[in-house]
């Protein structure tokens, strides 16, 4: 079981211990070992990050010390303080999926510390980005909500239809790069 702590000043309408554990239970249970807690702040205050990053940051993974266990730090502030009544709505109405990212990508850089081998560190964020990608997927699968099951039949044509305009957008990159030339 791991411990979370609402260390924040922000009010928000989620349930952050609820929204951690249901982000976990998508994760095989052999990649949160060692992860002892999540602590949610408002700003990270780590002396160890440049002061002109820890405005903007909005997460820190802690490795295991011998004293203490991996634990994660996320900021509310960098995700929820926007400039403009219509971003700072944009940005509590994606709050859950924010959340929901940012502590999917600090147990891609959990597991791929710990837990698997032979990865340069050039390696690393492609590896993270495939681990955020697998547990999205984890968690779609182990949705049953009303707008899940709605959507679940549609879900194939959306993901064919999206590597159609990933393809298309490879394309366009590689002929603007050739005109550069």
């Amino acid at each position: 079981m791991i411990k979370v702590e609402n260390r924040a000043t922000y009010k928000t309408k989620l349930n952050l211990e609820e929204l951690v554990q249901t982000t976990f239970a998508a994760l095989p249970r052999n990649h949160t070992a060692g992860v002892t807690r999540v602590v949610f702040v408002d700003r990270i205050l780590d002396r160890n990050v440049p002061a002109d990053k820890r405005d903007k940051l909005p997460l820190l993974y802690h490795p295991k010390t011998p004293v203490s266990g991996a634990w994660f730090e996320i900021a509310l502030g960098p995700l929820t303080d926007q400039k403009g009544w219509w971003q700072r709505f944009v940005a509590r109405r994606t709050l859950r999926v924010n959340l929901t990212h940012t502590l999917l990508a600090l147990m891609g850089q959990h597991y791929h510390l710990n837990f698997s081998h032979g990865r340069k560190k050039t390696e690393y964020e492609p590896a993270i980005r495939e681990y955020i990608r697998k547990g999205l997927e984890a968690l779609r699968e182990q949705d049953n909500s009303f707008r899940m099951r709605l959507m679940r039949p549609l879900l194939p044509y959306l993901d064919r239809f999206a590597r159609w305009l990933a393809r298309q957008q490879r394309k366009a990159l590689q002929a603007r790069a050739k005109r550069a030339k």
